[in-house]
């Protein structure tokens, strides 16, 4: 079925992996071919310089270097792939003419990390029948036909947390439920993850001794009631981006808290570098992270591939790179990105490629990589790539997060 496998062989598994088209380092770089070929230009909408930037430009350099090093491994014949980007500066109101100014531009496809974004524009997909990736799934808005996502929405992370819990805690030895709550932020994304919670606490009532949401300003530095509110914790959930976590993991820490913290891609993935510089080393105990992918000190291809695209294109900041998820990430959504566009151009000519053809080839877009919690592939009606997560724990001596060894956990909201 497609295009290109690697020749990596591990456990007796054959990674299926498919390589595409043109390419560059960096945002706005055009890397421009040599010929007339097709060009098929990819626009980028997000945060380039504002507060999220920091996990959101690691994603987006991974995203086109692995499109460069396709290009060079399996060119597509006779097409050309640009990136163009537009910083919102995680301004809502940036985001309408940010789109517009991209179609302008001539982009057929769009990566947009944020589902608040995508819920914005999501009928203007369809209206100009441009497909748009991202990251998570927008938990407030119903699947849409023109959005591919990686990964299931910051309420699922969250279900996939508290089920976690759930299967992990010793009921019979402590004689109690654990105590459970969660720091938020007053952010669209602090109410999705809120909702997971709720759905978790109402499948599974009195597993759970549910100590409240303590919901803090974006601006917010200080956190003393929210810390003194959650300070009976066994676990607080956290879900602010940012500096928001580790100035709250200090605080907790400073006020004699010692339970543990657990967080998904909002706190933790892409943003434990920066929680490092804040909260003193040995402070770090009791950290878990919810991960949709494998880590980096683990025996994986996929793993390899991406060290393998970092050593070519980071070699400078090779080892920082590796401290957050912004690479795998990339390489995640760079994989149904360039193979698809690969099939949609053999399947109707380069010249005749547009939005319609790389969604049916999406649509038809089914591999599996080792390491991963299920096949990857799109359904017809909920265009989600990962929906089954692990637990990772933070190892002060390591000083990186290692696999706990436990089953892959589909929240519930997922599992059908």
């Amino acid at each position: 079925m497609f295009t290109v496998m690697t020749r990596i062989v591990s456990a007796m598994v054959l990674i299926v992996v498919l390589a595409t088209t043109g390419g560059l380092v960096g945002c706005g770089d055009n890397g421009d071919q040599e010929g007339g070929e097709k060009e098929i230009i990819i626009g980028m909408l997000t945060d380039f310089t504002g507060p999220a930037c920091y996990a959101v430009r690691p994603t987006m350099d991974g995203y086109m270097d692995a499109f460069r090093w396709f290009a060079e491994t399996d060119p597509i014949p006779g097409v050309k792939v640009k990136f163009i980007t537009y910083d919102q500066k995680t301004d809502p109101g940036r985001v309408p003419p940010g789109y517009m100014w991209l179609k302008g531009q001539g982009a057929i496809m769009m990566y947009i990390i944020s589902p608040t974004d995508r819920s914005i524009l999501a009928d203007r997909f369809a209206e100009d029948q441009i497909l748009c990736q991202g990251a998570s799934v927008d938990e407030g808005s119903p699947a849409h036909p023109w959005s591919f996502v990686q990964y299931g929405s910051n309420g699922f992370e969250a279900e996939a947390g508290m089920q976690w819990i759930i299967d992990t805690w010793d009921y019979a030895g402590t004689g109690r439920s654990p105590k459970v709550g969660h720091f938020s932020w007053a952010h669209a994304s602090g109410d999705f993850h809120q909702w997971g919670l709720d759905r978790t606490l109402e499948r599974y009532p009195g597993k759970l001794d549910w100590q409240g949401r303590q919901t803090a300003l974006v601006s917010a530095s200080t956190f003393a009631g929210e810390v003194s509110a959650l300070k009976d914790c066994d676990y607080i959930w956290m879900t602010p981006a940012g500096t928001m976590p580790g100035s709250f993991m200090k605080e907790a820490r400073a006020r004699g808290y010692t339970g543990a913290f657990i967080g998904g891609t909002n706190a933790f993935s892409g943003y434990f570098p920066l929680i490092r510089t804040i909260v003193p080393a040995d402070q770090l105990y009791e950290c878990y992270q919810m991960q949709w992918w494998p880590w980096y000190n683990e025996d994986y291809p996929f793993i390899d591939m991406v060290k393998e695209i970092l050593q070519k294109y980071r070699a400078d900041s090779y080892e920082e790179a590796m401290e957050g998820s912004g690479p795998i990430g990339g390489l995640c959504m760079a994989i149904p990105a360039y193979d698809s566009i690969k099939r949609a151009v053999e399947a109707v000519g380069a010249e005749n490629v547009d939005g319609a053809a790389i969604r049916d080839a999406f649509l038809s877009f089914n591999v599996t990589l080792e390491g991963f919690g299920n096949t990857w592939q799109f359904g017809e009606d909920f265009h989600v790539l990962m929906r089954s997560m692990k637990a990772y724990k933070w190892d002060l001596d390591r000083t990186e997060f290692v696999n706990l060894g436990g089953d892959w956990v589909t929240p519930d909201s997922l599992a059908g």
